[in-house]
């Protein structure tokens, strides 16, 4: 049950997470879900809306709760009951918008809780629930110091909190920074690290990074030599190419040195609309770099030309226009006219490019990238040791280590794959001399080094390794788990397996809120190259994992091209799951539709569109106006700062506002409904709905100012339900004449 909370959380299920923690009217825990622990805290009241100085501390002590929550699995903080869990009642009247409000200066402006108000009592009590989602991939930290009481402050800027059982534990700032390091995670779905006008860089793929001064400054003295066109990095497989070319195009941009750096990498498959496109012919590398360099460089209409037209136009572009092209991989690339483009670049651009072998023949710099020398060895040992997986490395002595290094020729792949499955230094020591009899060098000991690991993998370690090397991308969990086609379980274990080992990498897709997992090319490389002595175990794998994407399962044809575009990942918002939810209400099945609507608003929590259409779907067809007025208050804060979509959203809160019953509704909702009339003028339901609002506290003169113009208006419906409150308002506001009028106006209809 514990899980099931967790997911109702992760998902923003507020009202199952607080039927599954909590029971009867007035509400208690249910049985076994009485204690604090780190899903959810019980408080007595909330803090009120003053701004003294008791007040802020209330409130920072609040925000630490939440960071705290945020920071491991989300959370609930629970407003109402007692210390022995009786319940008392919230007597502070808040919403969503509040409650962000007093936090929003300690946690910032990206986390955003949902607030509840249930079981309202006659005497307006009512239980507080503050739905506190997960984080991503980084450690979040406070904004801004609490407030300073007698010397002292509950927490620092720059710190941050975690939820260790029925407690949260501050962390001052070099905590904070200890523990980010230790939880880091690279981050997909930010494919570049730089994506902007004129530039667009690479992310460094690396958790940790070697500088090597002597390598870097060639590198970066070649990029600078007007004598060089392409500066090229050559080496075998595992050595680190990539992670020195990305460090090198990230501190060009840093520096300023070019006028546009455009960066891709070469793949061979990738995943389409239409399913797993090139499992038996490459893609066309070279119309890649062209369409990367007219994205960049702003004129994507240039790619509906033929590629001969496109070339010429981009040559014409950047000539003299001292800008970098940054190819990686470039050995997996059989198109000779990105070869060609290289060795004949426009004057004034140059090109860095990784490969196994030196492609690039015209005014080319190769540069070697050597072995790790004894003093790197030691300090990349080091580095590998600060992660879990192998942090029995630390145990080595730099003797050891160098020995170690050099036993597998210093290639820093293959230390990660000699680590992976070892222990202890004994083993590692071991491994080393296995290392050492077989006389292998570069890439045959590379390889040599991946056997020894694949080899002694399970049966499901294998079926994971090998679907995640089917596509570039990283493939979400349940297209991994569809991929291997072993039982979940085992699946799911297998991945953790090779997490740990270093063999996959866990990474954070922010189109998706959820992480993914990939392997290094070199890894892949190795795994095809089985593949082709098992091609039936490899064919069943690639029909499993495209069928997946493709959507089979899904008979409803409208539904099967939507779930393909949701599992492809080809939407970076939430679309696709929003049109998915709308299609199941049409079709009767609100239970579908809700759970659509909840993955919607977990991938974009800020996206105005999810939270209207949700809120729409809980007040018509669930008749829920408390979750409906929630989720527009989500809508409304993010909603789009001028037009018709923010006119519509603050006209149907404002009429939601009006009809709650709160002691505030009126105003509440003139506030709302005034804003909807200033952005759309002409809408005649903001302009009758804020009329009754009018009409509600007496205010004759404005409800008249507003129907006037109805009266002439050849809408039946608007006219219909306006002109009896206009009618009210001229006689209350003593227009005898004007009353007279209009009495004669509606007889005569």
């Amino acid at each position: 049950m514990h899980d099931d909370i967790a997911n109702a959380i992760s998902q923003k299920n507020a009202p199952i997470a607080i039927r599954l923690l909590l029971g009867g009217n007035p509400p208690r825990p249910r049985l076994g879900r009485g204690t604090e622990n780190d899903l959810w805290d019980f408080k007595a009241d909330c803090p009120s809306q003053l701004h003294d100085e008791r007040t802020e501390n209330a409130w920072a002590h609040i925000a630490a709760d939440v960071l705290a929550f945020h920071n491991n699995r989300g959370g609930l903080l629970i407003f109402g009951l007692d210390d022995s869990h009786n319940f008392v009642g919230a007597t502070r009247i808040l919403d969503s918008k509040k409650f962000n409000d007093r936090i929003r200066r300690y946690v910032g402006d990206t986390l955003w809780v949902d607030y509840y108000r249930e079981y309202i009592q006659p005497d307006q009590k009512y239980l507080g629930v503050a739905l506190i989602p997960p984080r991503g991939p980084s450690v979040a930290r406070f904004k801004a110091s609490a407030p300073s009481i007698g010397g002292k402050r509950h927490f620092e800027r720059g710190g941050s909190s975690l939820r260790e059982h029925d407690s949260t534990m501050i962390l001052s700032p070099n905590a904070a920074d200890r523990f980010a390091r230790d939880q880091a995670a690279p981050v997909y779905g930010e494919k570049y690290s730089v994506d902007e006008p004129f530039f667009r860089v690479l992310a460094p793929e690396y958790l940790h990074f070697l500088e090597r001064p002597d390598i870097g400054n060639r590198i970066e003295k070649s990029l600078r030599d007007p004598r060089i066109s392409v500066t090229s990095l050559i080496g075998v497989g595992g050595m680190g190419k990539t992670a020195l070319a990305t460090w090198a195009a990230n501190r060009a941009y840093a520096s300023g040195d070019f006028s546009f750096i455009v960066s891709t990498t070469a793949k061979d498959r990738e995943l389409s609309a239409s399913g797993i496109l090139g499992l038996s012919a490459p893609l066309t590398s070279f119309e890649d770099l062209l369409d990367q360099i007219c994205d960049v460089l702003g004129f994507p209409e240039e790619k509906e030309n033929s590629t001969q037209a496109r070339e010429s136009v981009i040559r014409s572009v950047i000539s003299e226009s001292n800008g970098l092209l940054f190819v990686d991989n470039l050995e997996t690339i059989d198109d000779k006219r990105l070869i060609s483009f290289l060795d004949d670049l426009p004057l004034g651009v140059r090109a860095l490019v990784t490969s196994r072998r030196n492609s690039v023949r015209t005014a080319a710099r190769p540069i070697d990238i050597p072995a790790l020398t004894d003093k790197e060895l030691v300090g990349f040992v080091r580095l590998l040791a600060t992660e879990q997986a192998f942090k029995h490395a630390a145990a080595m002595s730099d003797a050891q280590a160098v020995e170690f290094g050099r036993a597998w020729d210093g290639i820093p792949l293959a230390l990660r794959w000699a680590l992976s499955r070892t222990k202890s230094v004994a083993e590692l020591v071991q491994q080393a001399s296995i290392s050492t009899g077989q006389r292998l060098h570069g890439d045959q000991l590379l390889e040599f080094s991946f056997r020894r690991v694949f080899e002694r993998l399970t049966p499901a370690e294998r079926a994971v390794l090998e679907t995640l090397a089917i596509l570039e991308q990283p493939l979400p969990t349940e297209a991994v788990v569809a991929g291997a086609g072993v039982a979940d379980d085992r699946a799911l274990d297998a991945v953790e397996e090779l997490v740990d080992d270093g063999l996959a990498q866990r990474v954070f897709d922010s189109d998706r809120n959820d992480f993914c997992f990939t392997i290094l090319p070199i890894t892949r490389a190795f795994v095809r190259h089985d593949f082709q002595k098992h091609p039936g175990a490899s064919r069943a794998a690639q029909r499993r994992l495209s069928s997946w994407f493709e959507a089979t399962d899904i008979e409803n044809e409208e539904q099967r091209l939507l779930v393909r575009e949701v599992r492809a990942g080809k939407n970076s918002d939430d679309t696709a799951l929003v049109d998915l939810a709308i299609a199941a209400e049409r079709r009767g099945d609100y239970d579908g539709a809700e759970k659509l609507y909840q993955q919607a608003r977990a991938r974009n929590p800020r996206s105005w569109r999810a939270a209207r259409v949700s809120a729409e779907f809980y007040r018509h067809c669930r008749r829920d106006h408390l979750q409906a007025l929630a989720l527009y208050e989500v809508a409304g804060s993010n909603a789009p700062k001028q037009g018709s979509e923010r006119a519509v959203i603050y006209r149907e809160w404002g009429i939601l506002l009006r009809d709650s019953g709160r002691p505030d509704a009126v105003s509440s909702a003139e506030e709302k409904l005034l804003v909807s009339h200033e952005e759309n003028p002409s809408d005649p339901i903001a302009r009758h709905a804020l009329a009754t609002c009018y009409d509600r506290r007496g205010a004759y003169r404005l409800v008249i100012e507003l129907l006037e113009p109805v009266r002439e208006t050849s809408n039946s419906k608007t006219r219909e339900k306006s002109l009896p409150l206009l009618l009210k308002a001229y006689q209350k506001a003593n227009e005898p004449i004007k009353e007279a009028e209009l009495r004669r106006a509606l007889s005569t209809r």
